[in-house]
């Protein structure tokens, strides 16, 4: 009976490690029942000519007497490959996750990192449960604990990394207090309001008091709001949402049809909520299973119509205009978050939707960003291999590499409205789907053929014509001693290849920092004066430069 018992636990244990992640989960996928016809400018080159998965040769089993397979590669990142994010610089930006600490000082990762991307979103360490107090009380704002996400923070600001927060509200991983009373019990509508701005209200708070809120250049806001496999498009988004996230759930509770209320309304809310506070940041809306023609379409009608909601809201923007007007101002939600996790097994990713994705997507007039690629290979969910293999047969490699190949060519036709791509994961061994073999390094942190696939990718497409970037003219204003300053430079650029502010002659006034990757100078000034200093935006087009001066008093 003990034997029996502890055979139980190992495999309920070894069942939940399967179904553990990062709660992003697929269904299986429907394939595009008509092209999608893009709005001008976009040009559709034609699709590219599948690579055919190649035929392994069989294997013979090895026999008792019979030759030793080949051993491993020795463990160690291969600091003499070519960097990533300087190979795709003429593009957009490269990013990556940053995980525990422990992952990220295995074998010098850090250091690879570095040389690889020039973008971080923290893996967990963001998310709303990530904060402690998960249970159905609401915390006060100082019982926040932000030292795992101040680490990040600290650490992207210090290497001029791009920072992506993630995520402001989302289902999952999410305290219940936000949303329910009690197990299974929703808030009310305007409790569940009042706490969301209460969450997000404290991250800001927090940051701003040490001079970081300029530190983000993006947060992914809301996060998969849309039912996972999109059901059957019927034209309207609304009809689209998760019904069973709690979001939902408690914002059904106590709504006003009659005043034009839906359960919905919490999107709407959190990107209102994210723009008052978090104003220098890029909103994005993130979602997987995005390339699925209902889902796509959702998302898509969501985002038009929300920014058109945002266009006519004199409550909340201050650039609103009356119905009729044509809008010219900042946008609610300034970008769409493509997660792109696939699989070539079982929950297969049907690739031929992603052109049309894109398509559709950048239709909207808002930018785009794969925010979490990552594609398995061999199986999925319940029905993975039994026995996990930590390396790959070689013609395993090339069917791997011939998919990473093919989204890229995907995402460099596009490259005029994609701002970046995340890789989730450093090697298979961090990832959170690493049976799958699903990211650029293996287990020994050897790159892979997909690595050199999409090498091979970059280095064949024409580089694009990379205009150095013009700092627009701007006042920062002037201020006073010991109080929070918030000022920002800002650059005209003609696409995406990621941007770079520093101050290269003359000197802020102290107590103040400028946010190379944002142009946000934020901080607390402790020198009374006139500071009169110079600014330089680079890009991969060069470098153009602006005096300016600030007066602390």
């Amino acid at each position: 009976m003990l034997i029996r018992t502890l055979l139980f636990a190992i495999s309920f244990v070894f069942i939940m490690l399967i179904f553990s992640g990062c709660g992003e989960n697929n269904t299986p996928l429907a394939a595009d029942p008509a092209p999608v016809q893009p709005a001008a400018p976009i040009v559709i080159m034609p699709d590219p000519t599948p690579t055919p998965a190649p035929t392994p040769e069989p294997v013979e089993p090895n026999e008792p007497n019979g030759p030793e397979p080949p051993a491993p590669p020795e463990p160690g990142w291969q600091m003499y490959l070519p960097s990533l994010a300087k190979a795709f610089e003429p593009f957009f930006l490269f990013g990556n996750i940053y995980s525990t600490g422990n992952r990220m000082t295995a074998d010098n990762t850090r250091y690879a990192f570095l040389h690889h991307f020039n973008a971080v979103t923290a893996e967990n360490w963001h998310k709303p449960d990530a904060f402690g107090n998960r249970g159905f009380e609401r915390p006060l704002a100082a019982d926040y604990n932000f030292v795992n996400a101040d680490a990040i923070v600290y650490w992207a600001v210090e290497n001029e990394l791009t920072l992506i927060g993630h995520a402001l509200v989302w289902h999952s991983q999410s305290p219940d207090w936000l949303f329910f009373s009690e197990p299974d019990t929703p808030l009310t509508r305007a409790e569940a309001r009042e706490n969301m701005h209460f969450h997000i209200r404290t991250l800001s708070e927090h940051w701003a008091a040490r001079g970081l809120l300029g530190a983000f250049y993006a947060w992914d806001v809301v996060n998969e709001a849309i039912a996972s496999g999109g059901g059957s498009w019927v034209g309207d988004w609304r009809t689209q949402l998760r019904t069973d996230s709690p979001w939902f759930r408690a914002y059904a509770n106590g709504y006003d049809p009659n005043a034009g209320e839906h359960p919905g309304d919490y999107i709407y809310d959190a990107f209102v909520f994210a723009r008052l506070y978090f104003p220098y940041s890029v909103l994005y809306y993130n979602d997987y299973n995005e390339e699925i023609p209902a889902k796509r379409n959702a998302i898509a009608q969501m985002v038009e119509e929300l920014n058109q909601r945002w266009a006519h809201d004199f409550e909340n923007n201050h650039e609103a205009v009356p119905y009729g007007e044509e809008y010219t101002g900042r946008l609610l939600i300034e970008g769409i978050g493509l997660q792109s996790h696939m699989h070539l097994d079982q929950w297969r990713t049907n690739m031929a939707n992603i052109r049309g994705a894109l398509t559709r997507f950048a239709q909207t007039g808002v930018r785009l960003s794969i925010t979490e690629l990552d594609i398995t290979i061999g199986g999925q969910g319940g029905d993975h291999p039994p026995t996990f293999t930590p390396y790959l047969p070689e013609a395993e490699q090339e069917r791997h590499a011939a998919a990473f190949r093919r989204v890229f060519m995907y995402y460099l036709e596009f490259a005029d409205y994609i701002e970046r791509v995340t890789v989730w994961g450093k090697t298979d061994g961090q990832s959170w789907r690493y049976w799958g073999h699903p990211v650029l390094f293996d287990h020994q942190f050897n790159a892979k053929l997909n690595f050199f696939a999409i090498q091979d990718v970059v280095a064949q497409r024409p580089k694009p014509v990379v205009d150095v970037p013009v700092i627009n003219e701007t006042s920062l204003h002037a201020h006073w001693v010991g109080a929070a300053y918030s000022g920002r430079v800002t650059a005209h650029r003609n696409n995406w290849s990621p941007l770079r502010f520093h101050v290269t002659a003359g000197e802020l006034p102290p107590g103040l920092t400028l946010f190379a990757t944002t142009g946000v100078i934020n901080g607390f000034p402790t020198e009374v004066g006139a500071f009169t200093f110079t600014i330089t935006a680079t890009n991969a087009g060069g470098s153009y430069s602006r005096e300016f001066t600030i007066l602390i008093g």
